[in-house]
């Protein structure tokens, strides 16, 4: 039998990510960084002997594992949160986008035209088509303008500080820049299906449709959160008003048998085979509880999917598709409860390793280790976190005296606000890759604006750990 070395490296491959993402959860609470690493190593080194040339099954998987990512997000979302925090966390959310698009636009428009840039992407002398430059840029500023809400929410419940005023208020402002950003990405991917370089050409449609498309899919979703949240009221409302003691009385009255004796004979009766009606549905009944949980959890995936996929069909993003349909789903905690039980806790992570991993396969490992490249990053991440951390001018100071035994924090909301917006995590990279695989991003430009985003992911981290610390949330 003849040893199958492809398989032995695809185990070595899911161990490594393994690995590698739990040791830099612990080390740095950024397991994406080590699962990206293992992506850029498997992906570049001898690729035809530790890898199958062709990635293509486990690029869909990377892409089912983002489809869930983004998912889990929206059933995380508190709708009530949301609207609680309302006006003030647009605010922060609104800098927290505008800041970041701006600068990292100007930025990445200014590099593009310098000569070693372009020598770096194979362009000649002469200056690229502006069209390819301008949206370059736009795609990169735009893979700033995300928040890691994961990042945020898994510090700040580790701390306990996720129930708080401010832990509100960053949630809910990361939440909408990410939706801001899902309906950019769905911009960026139309605007790439238009075309490059000559034969680009953006109509008026080209924006618009994807606008509308993702605002429509953004207001069924909320219509949809409100007539459940009514008809869940109206049950609670109906079932405080029940007497008990009157439906007793109207069971009496129509006859129910509820004595031993008529127990015996029903059972008696199923025993002996009844073919009749209420045998039937009392077997459908008794599947059905059986595998009820299994079945809402098929049904809640599937509807999840092809709102995804209607999203896409539209001309939105299918992440915000998915993102809308968890947010949906939110408001069933049955639902949410299964969910977690059997994607979350057990198949997520190794999707979501998968999708992180597929990241470095694109990134040449020549092209990140260049010193000219880095360089620029680190310009870059020093620009992405400083444009996030303006966020603290829209703070109130004192947001903190809203919450009870918290005083001795209210003048630190700012910093964390500002600190916890700077990690951009998975969705900045995953705008980066579509981007680049869309053709409008090039790989010189690709590898700086990673490099920025996992820098800044790094420095985000750090950053709001120690205004924690500062505060004594942090032992």
């Amino acid at each position: 039998m003849k040893f199958s070395s492809d398989l032995s490296y695809f185990c070595l491959f899911i161990v490594s990510l393994w690995l590698s993402g739990t040791f830099f959860e612990e080390l740095l609470r950024c397991r994406l960084v080590g699962e990206l690493l293992i992506g850029l190593l498997f992906g570049n080194i001898s690729p035809a002997t530790l890898l199958p040339t062709d990635k293509t099954l486990l690029i869909l998987a990377g892409e089912v594992g983002v489809l869930g990512l983004v998912f889990e997000a929206g059933l995380s979302t508190d709708i009530r949160r949301v609207m609680k925090a309302g006006p003030r966390a647009a605010l922060v959310a609104g800098v927290g986008i505008v800041v970041p698009l701006a600068t990292g636009f100007g930025f990445m428009y200014g590099i593009s035209q310098q000569s070693h840039i372009m020598e770096m992407e194979g362009v000649d002398s002469r200056r690229r088509e502006e069209p390819d430059i301008v949206i370059e840029a736009v795609a990169s500023g735009a893979s700033l303008a995300s928040t890691s809400i994961a990042i945020a929410v898994t510090m700040m419940k580790q701390q306990g500080v996720l129930d708080t005023a401010i832990g509100t208020l960053i949630t809910t402002a990361a939440m909408l820049d990410d939706v801001v950003s899902l309906i950019l990405l769905g911009i960026v991917s139309s605007i790439g299906g238009s075309g490059s370089g000559p034969d680009l050409v953006i109509r008026p449609m080209t924006v618009i449709q994807p606008l509308l498309a993702s605002f429509g899919i953004i207001l069924v979703g909320v219509i949809g959160c409100a007539v459940v949240s009514r008809a869940k009221s109206r049950k609670a409302s109906s079932l405080d008003d029940v007497d008990l003691k009157e439906v007793a009385e109207r069971l009496d009255d129509v006859g129910v048998r509820t004595d031993h004796s008529s127990v015996e004979e029903e059972g008696m009766a199923l025993e002996k085979g009844s073919t009749d009606h209420k045998g039937v549905m009392t077997r459908v009944s008794g599947f059905y509880t059986r595998f009820a949980s299994t079945i809402k959890l098929a049904g809640m995936l599937i509807i999840g999917l092809g709102y995804s996929i209607l999203a896409e069909y539209l001309g939105s993003s299918r992440l915000l598709g998915a993102f809308v349909a968890g947010v949906f789903f939110s408001a069933f905690e049955d639902l949410c409860r299964m969910y977690d039980e059997n994607i979350t806790n057990s198949i997520q992570p190794a999707m979501s390793a998968i999708f992180f991993a597929t990241i470095g396969f694109a990134i040449p490992l020549t092209k990140i280790l260049e010193p000219v490249l880095f360089g620029w990053g680190v310009v870059y991440a020093v620009i992405a976190s400083l444009s996030k951390l303006a966020t603290m001018v829209v703070v109130p100071a004192r947001i903190f005296a809203e919450e009870e035994g918290n005083r001795e924090m209210r003048y630190s909301a700012r910093r964390m606000v500002g600190a916890a917006m700077i990690a951009r995590g998975e969705l900045g990279l995953l705008m980066v890759q579509q981007a680049q695989l869309q053709g409008i991003m090039s790989q010189t430009a690709m590898v700086i604006t990673t490099w920025s985003i996992v820098l800044a992911t790094l420095f985000g981290v750090g950053a709001f750990s120690f205004v924690m610390k500062r505060k004594g949330l942090v032992q």
